[in-house]
């Protein structure tokens, strides 16, 4: 049996097949990733590496052994760029159309998995203000919401035949040299860091080692449906940025003003004021463990190791 993994070469991915046996990545330059993914140790680790062109060949799928689990984190980064009508086009279609076309080649194939764990994002509750938000929580409005919610629905074949689909609502990921600490760090270190605007919004974040113990967690406990990927204790940006400066030895008290991060960064600048106060409450109410509840130790790890 075999695990099906889409985004096998970003941060996440690599850090999920650490911890795997018998893993296939699918990717659009089959042999740039497996060079990448040997040359970062994890040759004994892979089964396969099969090319995505808008879809997988059959044939591929036809010589891999057979699919136990599919975990799907494809998906332009939100991060990189100005939104601009093509950006944006991209940031839904690598998702949207992605996540469709990969459902139907599975389908097409005839190898149902047990479970296809789908990654979603936060994004779609938009901007929760002070409320404390579960996975019961309505979706939000605006651009980011929308994609997130036609992202899940792309999985509904797959549910109708009966596979167990988790939607994975992934918050900010924090790590060693990777996500979002990746362009942080550098700007803390320098002493330009600092809360953004008045640092009242709510950040919900995870440390990687987390999220990915979440996923392999989900692959074997029977829960389906929304589940947030979130720590249990999401912050203050205010909060955020005095941890992140006092593990750094750095000062951290310049606010970045809105209207300036919106003049450098475009339409994207407005998801990184909005307020996100989301908690785990699937993950909690069966048993999951977190390593890292806290901001603090989450930032330590993530800086020291």
């Amino acid at each position: 049996m075999t695990t099906l993994l889409t985004g096998g070469t970003g941060f996440v991915g690599k850090n999920l097949i650490k911890r795997l046996q018998g893993v296939t990545v699918v990717s659009r330059s089959p042999e740039t990733a497996k060079l990448r993914l040997h040359e970062a140790g994890f040759a004994e680790r892979l089964d396969d590496v099969i090319e995505w062109n808008n879809g997988l060949d059959p044939k591929d799928l036809a010589r891999i052994p057979p699919i136990n689990s599919v975990i799907n984190l494809m998906g332009e980064s939100i991060a990189e760029g100005r939104w601009t009508k093509a950006k944006k086009t991209r940031i839904r279609s690598s998702r949207v159309d992605g996540t469709r076309s990969l459902v139907n080649s599975i389908i097409e194939a005839g190898h149902l998995p047990k479970v296809f764990i789908s990654a979603s994002a936060i994004g779609l509750y938009g901007d929760t203000g002070e409320t404390v938000v579960e996975e019961d929580s309505p979706a939000g409005r605006g651009f980011l919401p929308e994609v997130c919610q036609e992202w899940e629905s792309a999985t509904a074949p797959l549910e109708a035949l009966g596979v167990r689909v988790v939607h994975l609502r992934i918050g900010i990921v924090l790590g060693p040299n990777g996500g979002a600490l990746k362009k942080l760090v550098p700007l803390f270190r320098t002493g330009l860091g600092g809360p953004l605007g008045n640092g009242k919004q709510w950040m919900a974040w995870i440390h990687v080692l987390d999220l990915v113990s979440m996923i392999q967690w989900l692959m074997e406990t029977q829960v389906s449906g929304g589940v947030n990927a979130t720590a249990p204790n999401p912050v203050r940006n205010l909060e955020f940025t005095k941890s992140l400066a006092s593990t750094l030895g750095r000062p951290a008290f310049l606010p970045a003003p809105q209207f300036a991060v919106r003049l450098a960064l475009g339409e994207f600048a407005n998801s990184l004021f909005i307020s996100s106060r989301i908690v785990p409450g699937v993950a909690l109410s069966h048993g999951f463990q977190f390593q890292f509840g806290d901001i603090q130790s989450a930032l330590q790890n993530a800086i020291n190791s």
